[in-house]
């Protein structure tokens, strides 16, 4: 294992039967994150994108391999330590935002720092809100956002506890170009200042990127 990776995935597989047949929605696939990088997982619906990062992320048991993040072996973890761990250390945005429906901005973006008892929350907080351009709708409910909005305050609620790994499932996948251009840019500034990211998309343009993989049938290539 790669001793700085803040990623370390390594032959993990995941399987699930259909009409009594084992079907592989990720097989063999290994991938190495350092701080600082910012890599491209593509693929069409259905290739096995989002079962990557919810084993990569601890939220899916792989049928076989192994994932490491930041040097801990994420599958030898209680799943009370693993959802500690988790919540400390890895970030997640979904396309779908879940964000709490009966939450404001703040509340949301707030709501896992509180949790996690983290310093200085409030200028936490209010600095995130600042920078995703949502200091004019901190009262405002999911519900009154645009979605370029919603998943500027998802992002924002992945990253208040300052986690080294990131991961990114079609965060862009309903943006216009503006919103896709601000959410992306904001990935990178991530990576630049020593996160690690994992993006997984089916259709954004990755011109400029220089670590794209393509994940095809449930398997990874470079």
């Amino acid at each position: 294992m790669t001793e700085h990776a803040a990623l370390k995935v390594e032959d993990v597989a995941k399987y699930y039967t259909r009409s009594g047949k084992r079907i592989a929605a990720i097989e063999d696939v290994s991938l190495s994150v350092e701080p600082g990088a910012f890599k491209i997982i593509r693929g069409p619906s259905g290739s096995g994108k989002t079962t990557l990062l919810l084993a990569a992320g601890g939220l899916q048991h792989p049928d076989k391999g192994a994932v490491w993040v930041n040097g801990e072996n994420l599958y030898t973890l209680t799943p009370d330590q693993r959802t500690a761990f988790r919540g400390r250390n890895i970030g997640f945005v979904f396309q779908q935002f879940y964000l709490v429906p009966y939450l404001n901005v703040r509340e949301n973006v707030k709501m896992p720092g509180i949790a996690l008892d983290i310093p200085d929350l409030d200028a936490r907080t209010k600095e995130l809100l600042e920078r995703f351009m949502l200091s004019e709708r901190l009262e405002h409910f999911p519900s009154e956002l645009s979605t370029g909005e919603r998943q500027r305050v998802a992002l924002a609620r992945a990253l208040i506890a300052k986690p080294g790994l990131l991961l990114a499932d079609e965060p862009t996948g309903n943006l216009d170009v503006e919103n896709e251009k601000i959410i992306v840019d904001c990935l990178w500034e991530y990576a630049r200042n020593g996160g690690a990211v994992v993006m997984a998309t089916h259709g954004l343009r990755t011109d400029g990127f220089n670590d794209v993989f393509l994940l095809k049938d449930g398997k990874l290539q470079s």
